[in-house]
């Protein structure tokens, strides 16, 4: 399986600046540098561990995983696919990205209001997974 190329180079900015505009350049700025994180990448690599206690390479990306299905879910309403392999995992990740970007792209303002993340509102989305994706 090859990466998917989306998020090679920064995709271009929306035209007008808006709530939902925001949220997709967030989401542009997790593809680009996920999609840098994961060229090259092999199964090998994936075991590497900075110390002892540190996640390793394949932790990570299942939590940033986590964390672009949890988003997924509530605003598609359905789980991600989980491939075995932990370098398919990362293409499906930068997939699901790439989606979510253009769904916020075509969404009007108003609408983001209408999303939860759980119980808690639009906000949320900010500032749990999307903020941690990028950290």
């Amino acid at each position: 399986m090859n990466i998917p190329d989306f998020f090679k180079s920064y995709p271009e900015a929306p035209q007008e600046v808006s709530a939902s505009n925001a949220i997709a350049r967030m989401l542009d700025g997790l593809g680009y540098r996920y999609y840098w994180a994961l060229n090259g990448l092999s199964e090998e690599d994936c075991e590497y561990r900075l110390c002892e206690g540190a996640k390793s390479i394949c932790e990570i990306i299942e939590h940033v995983q986590d964390l672009v299905n949890w988003i997924h879910v509530h605003i598609c309403g359905h789980d991600m696919k989980r491939p075995k392999n932990i370098i398919e995992q990362g293409y499906e990740t930068l997939r699901v990205i790439e989606e979510l970007r253009n769904f916020f792209i075509e969404m009007q303002d108003q609408e983001l209001g209408n999303y939860k993340l759980e119980h808690r509102p639009f906000w949320s989305f900010i500032n749990m997974p999307i903020s941690d994706a990028l950290h």
